[in-house]
């Protein structure tokens, strides 16, 4: 059997819990691990440790008593009481592939259920069976049967394990039983975080709940959820504030909720089909689902009450797929998915206000077809330039750069402002080279920020293809942002293409959507800024004084190259902004601080009050998504200054490092537009990314 490796951090929680409740002997019936039970017994000032094993190799070291053969037998046969039980099964017995469990294992007991069953049965009556064990199983099994054998489950914690080839599991969780009975489960997190464990081992002693449902929340064992739908019930409740919609009952807008085809031919307007799984999207005809019939569920809408299309775009939102989410973890089956989605509720206005939302996006579709049109007519014929220039110059009527640049983060939105405000074509053509190698390296300090701990756990050397770039960041070029971003989103898709990989980059990037990370590592957005580069270096070679006519042409050419940009960046950054912390205050587990949204063209930064588990470093810079999770601090490429002989702010980016002296360039502030300090906090972070040789 493949043993269970029991993080060190997980061993100290399971002593601080412990402590000072006198648990004086310990029983392990997978007791491969002697050196875990060891720590435990000293941690805990156990009087013996008793370890059950069915390796013939193990020996009994540290007065631990070993006894060999099959656990279910030895303890089948035992008749005396531990104070503190450790169940932690091997992974070959707890290991199952990710996703839903089918209809087959529900209800059924993981294989090594029955083990924690029976050592249940030898728990003193002030003891604790401490356990490690999958989470599904934990809803379909242990929470109902345990009462019925005089015990509760005090506390479920989800486990912050580190991926492991040999683990599959979605999730694993720490459950705490104690014999008596309690009504009141406890949910929380487990992490590394040492002093996190206080707080949960305090909430957990005084039975209230934490400041966030990750340190401790307390649920009726008869409507326990698992830590991630009690995270996705306030996500959808903030969610659903901002949507601004009432809440309406989805048995109130349906006729019927089935499995497969139903309905007549007269009830095609009033019928969708919903996946079960919320990565499928909703569509309107069967013959449209990108899965089985059997595996989504067929609704009959009642009339007056909701339009399928806007029913179905509803579905596909943020809010949508939460709800999707939320509906699949609580039915786990098909075969309950129909009777679950009854019980839902969702968020809906009134059927004028879906029609009017069906009208303007059918606008915007219809837009969209015409920009196809437009184009197509471009390449089909190309003398016709001035006729579709007119044309596209129609269609955008209205839309102004304006409002766009105030949804930027400041670095950006402040170099746009510069670029429209000025009337000189050379200028402008300036002004945009500069935006465009600003947003190259903006973006790559981004990535470079998110995927900091990948590359130094992994040993990730980015430039291993490029080995002639290394040094050349000590006097960074656009090309060399360029090659950074490209090389840093090539890690990032390969970390999504794995198991959870979607979950673990919006976790590192502070929780921001997928669709802003397929922004940021989008291919076509380096190649755009690929073309820009080499536009520069065309012009730039040429040499001599260009004329107004040249400057009119390349600014034409930068121009089009803008608005391709726009359309790649579209609203990304509305919900993703960059913050600069000030002060904060600390209680019980959280950090409430005051914070500025460095965004849009204005001087006077907004402020906002926002939580953390994470203490912010005032000064430094970090990346907010606003949809929970933690604030991803921005390595050290940029700098912002108030300066005090102006009181305006200046954005400063890394430019070149001579020894530890590093130069700062802003393209926006001309009253100081580059200033030199000696930063060795730039001089290691370039070294350790392999930037810099350090010679």
């Amino acid at each position: 059997m493949i043993p269970m490796d029991v993080p060190d951090w997980i061993t100290t929680f399971i002593t601080s819990y412990a402590s000072g409740k006198n648990y004086q002997s310990i029983l392990s019936p997978y007791g491969d691990d002697l050196e875990l039970l060891h720590a435990i017994k000293e941690g805990t000032a156990a009087v013996e440790a008793v370890a059950i094993t069915d390796t013939p190799a193990a020996g009994s070291p540290y007065g631990i008593q070993v006894i060999r053969g099959d656990p279910a037998s030895i303890l089948d046969g035992c008749t005396r009481l531990f104070d503190l039980i450790l169940l932690f099964s091997p992974l070959d017995q707890r290991n199952r592939t990710p996703g839903p469990i089918t209809e087959e294992e529900t209800g059924n007991h993981p294989p090594h259920y029955d083990l924690l069953s029976a050592s249940a049965d030898l728990l003193s009556e002030r003891g604790a069976l401490i356990a490690i064990i999958h989470s599904g199983f934990f809803l379909n099994t242990i929470v109902g049967e345990l009462s019925q054998s005089g015990l509760f489950c005090e506390a479920a914690l989800t486990l912050r394990l580190e991926p492991s080839p040999q683990l599959q599991e979605e999730e694993q969780m720490l459950i705490i039983i104690r014999r008596g009975e309690r009504e009141m489960i406890m949910a929380g997190e487990l992490t590394p975080a040492r002093e996190r464990h206080e707080i949960l081992i305090r909430n957990l002693t005084l039975q209230k709940n934490g400041k966030r449902p990750e340190l401790g929340y307390f649920i009726r064992r008869s409507g326990y959820r698992s830590l991630h739908e009690i995270l996705l019930e306030e996500q959808i409740s903030r969610l659903a504030e901002e949507h601004g919609t009432p809440r309406v009952p989805f048995s109130g807008i349906t006729r019927s909720i089935t499995t497969g085809a139903c309905g007549t031919l007269q009830d095609a307007g009033r019928r969708i089909y919903l996946p079960f799984s919320p990565a499928a999207p909703p569509v309107i005809s069967h013959e449209d689902l990108s899965v089985p019939p059997s595996d989504a569920a067929c609704i009959l809408l009642r009339p007056g009450t909701v339009e399928p299309e806007y029913l179905i775009h509803f579905f596909q939102t943020a809010l949508g797929r939460d709800i999707r989410e939320l509906v699949m973890r609580r039915s786990r089956t098909m075969q309950h998915f129909a009777s679950t989605l009854a019980e839902t509720e969702i968020y809906l206005p009134p059927p004028q206000i879906q029609a009017e939302v069906i009208a303007i996006n059918a606008s915007i579709e219809s837009a969209r077809d015409r920009l196809r049109s437009i184009q197509r007519e471009l390449w089909m014929r190309p003398k016709s330039t001035r006729s579709v220039l007119g044309k596209l110059e129609r269609l955008r009527e209205g839309e102004g750069i304006t409002e766009w640049m105030e949804t930027l983060p400041f670095p950006l939105a402040s170099i746009i402002w510069i670029y429209y405000a000025e009337r000189s074509p050379a200028k402008k053509v300036g002004h945009l080279l500069n935006f465009f190698e600003a947003s190259a390296e903006f973006i790559a300090g981004m990535l470079l920020s998110a995927l900091d701990p990948i590359l130094r756990d992994e040993e990730i050397d980015l430039l291993d293809e490029n080995p002639g770039f290394r040094d050349i960041y000590m006097n960074a070029t656009f090309r060399s942002w360029i090659i950074l971003c490209r090389r840093s989103g090539r890690q990032v898709r390969k970390k999504i293409a794995g198991d959870g990989g979607y979950e673990e980059m919006e976790r590192l990037f502070g929780n921001a959507d997928r669709e802003f990370i397929d922004m940021v590592t989008s291919k076509r957005l380096f190649a755009l800024l690929d073309e820009v580069a080499d536009l520069r270096n065309d012009w730039k070679g040429h040499g001599g004084i260009t004329g107004e006519r040249d400057d009119e042409e390349q600014l034409a050419t930068l121009e089009r190259l803008l608005e391709r940009f726009r359309e790649g960046i579209r609203d990304h950054f509305n919900h993703i902004q960059v913050i600069l912390p000030g002060a904060a205050e600390y209680r019980e587990g959280i950090f409430t601080c005051q914070v500025q949204s460095v965004t849009g063209t204005r001087a006077r930064f907004q402020g906002m009050t926002i939580t953390s588990l994470i203490p912010l470093d005032a000064g430094s810079l970090y990346l907010y998504s606003g949809r929970g999770g933690e604030p991803m601090k921005l390595l050290p490429f940029f700098r912002l200054i108030v300066h005090p002989e102006t009181g305006e702010p200046a954005w400063y980016f890394y430019n070149r490092i001579e020894g530890r002296r590093v130069r700062w360039i802003s393209y926006h502030y001309e009253a100081e537009s580059e200033c030199e300090e000696e930063e060795e906090e730039v001089y290691e972070m370039l070294r350790d990314l392999g930037l810099i040789t350090g010679e």
